[in-house]
């Protein structure tokens, strides 16, 4: 594990770019916006990246105090679900490796388990909620309704990557208006500002798209 999160975040990078998470090119977002880079997290399925991947999220778990007393390792449908698992994983052998991964069903079932979630979920449990980004918050929002609902607590949030560009006229990233919204804090395991400290050959690309976002 980590003894600092710029360590982390420096490893998270590497991990990202080595494996194909995160790519530099000319992409155009779902949005329409032109970006210098393109960030997913969707392949990453063999054992060895779940692995890594489980190891980050635990990492950085294990570096925030709040986070100390979590019971729930929440993963929302679907990216969700492999972190949570991975992560759960990761914890084997620590003092933590009784927290239990848990997700939400996209779907109702009509039979044999009824229950909303995968695993299990406690009255009185606190819940960290793991994920890949966060673009407009809809999915999350749902998830620490249906985890109150359920009598557990969300503590707060941490996801792959920050992209960190303005969503508003007033500058605010989307990061930053999910923690207004909800009185949660979001952290990333990298940042677009990490990947500038690792990777200064796309400082002044990624420095100018970012301040393009706010104009």
């Amino acid at each position: 594990m980590w003894n600092d999160t710029n360590q982390l975040h420096a490893r998270a990078v590497d991990f990202f770019i080595s494996e194909g998470v995160l790519t530099f090119g000319d992409f155009t977002l779902k949005s329409g916006r032109k970006s210098p880079y393109f960030f997913n997290t969707g392949s990453l399925c063999s054992g060895r990246q779940l692995a890594k991947m489980g190891e980050l999220y635990a990492g950085l778990l294990n570096l925030i105090p709040d986070f100390s007393g979590a019971t729930v390792l929440f993963g929302s449908a679907y990216k969700g679900i492999p972190i949570a698992v991975a992560t759960a994983a990761a914890l084997e052998g620590s003092s933590r490796e009784e927290m239990r991964a848990v997700s939400d069903r996209k779907e109702a079932k009509t039979h044999g388990d009824a229950s909303s979630f995968l695993g299990v979920l406690r009255a009185g449990d606190t819940a960290v909620i793991l994920d890949d980004v966060i673009t407009t918050g809809g999915t999350k929002l749902e998830a620490i309704a249906k985890l109150r609902e359920a009598g557990c607590e969300p503590l707060g949030f941490i996801i792959a990557f920050d992209r960190a560009e303005a969503v508003d006229a007033s500058g605010r990233t989307a990061r930053e208006v999910f923690e207004e919204e909800t009185g949660l804090k979001v952290y990333a395991l990298a940042s677009i500002h990490d990947v500038m400290n690792v990777r200064s050959e796309w400082r002044d690309v990624l420095e100018a798209y970012l301040e393009s976002c706010t104009a």
